[in-house]
């Protein structure tokens, strides 16, 4: 039984990339792609398990999509795919309860971090997780 997204990328073209990519991968399959924050709330929770959202949408961002969805849905996963790989970017989006963040233009890191979410775990791309490690500040004690 396929795992069910729904799409969250306000360009068209990246939307559609994506749908067409995620429908040919094995056990997952889109069931809705939306422009905007206020859509994916509309559709949600809908057949969804998995919502897959880009940090710059207009009017409500992805961060404040995330953390909208943890209230109303808390069982609903969270993957961020933005070009922002900037880590307050990558630490906000886990703070909002994202449960992985790719970035864009990563066929395979994609691929990885769905079948990650399917299957109960969560993800962080290794650079990410790297970029988000050398912005701590050390810990003392």
């Amino acid at each position: 039984m396929p795992h069910h997204i729904l799409i969250v990328e306000d360009h068209s073209l990246m939307r559609n990339m994506m749908t067409e990519y995620v429908d040919s991968l094995p056990d997952l399959q889109v069931c809705g792609s939306v422009a905007t924050a206020e859509e994916a709330l509309a559709f949600l929770p809908g057949q969804a398990e998995l919502v897959l959202v880009d940090i710059s949408l207009p009017a409500m961002s992805g961060i404040d999509l995330i953390r909208t969805i943890k209230v109303r849905w808390p069982h609903l996963k969270c993957l961020v795919c933005s070009g922002h790989d900037e880590a307050s970017y990558v630490e906000r989006a886990l703070d909002a309860g994202a449960e992985g963040y790719v970035a864009k233009g990563s066929p395979a890191e994609l691929t990885n971090a769905l079948q990650c979410l399917r299957d109960g775990e969560s993800y962080l791309s290794t650079s990410l997780h790297k970029l988000v490690e050398n912005s701590e500040p050390p810990h003392h004690g």
